[in-house]
């Protein structure tokens, strides 16, 4: 007789029972390291370097709002920063420190650069 056919002859074995509800738990906890590795953790420190810079704005920097309004910083106050929006320096906008997007260059630095 052919190989396979003495296979059909034989009970089927049966598989342990327990195993997979320990399966499960640890894969699903697997996904949620590779889950923090990948998205929380680097989310976080991106979100750290921005507050930094935020908190090192001073008079003379260019920054850009989430708005897309880009200008030069005017006054730093606690939670408020006025910027000159306009080339000639007459409109002021105060904006709240959470709305400016980045912090492009210091104002001394991009006229050095342009001479």
């Amino acid at each position: 007789m052919f190989p396979w056919c003495l296979a059909q002859d034989q009970p089927p074995q049966q598989q342990s029972p327990g195993g997979g509800a320990f399966q499960l738990i640890f894969m699903v906890g697997a996904m949620g390291l590779i889950w923090w590795f990948l998205v929380f953790n680097p989310q976080r420190k991106a979100e750290k370097a921005r507050r930094a810079k935020l908190d090192a704005i001073q008079k003379g920097d260019r920054v850009r709002t989430r708005g897309g309004i880009e200008g030069v910083v005017v006054r730093v106050q606690d939670d408020t920063v006025t910027v000159k929006i306009d080339t000639e320096g007459k409109v002021h906008v105060p904006f709240a420190k959470p709305y400016i997007e980045d912090v492009l260059a210091s104002e001394p630095a991009a006229a050095n650069e342009s001479k």
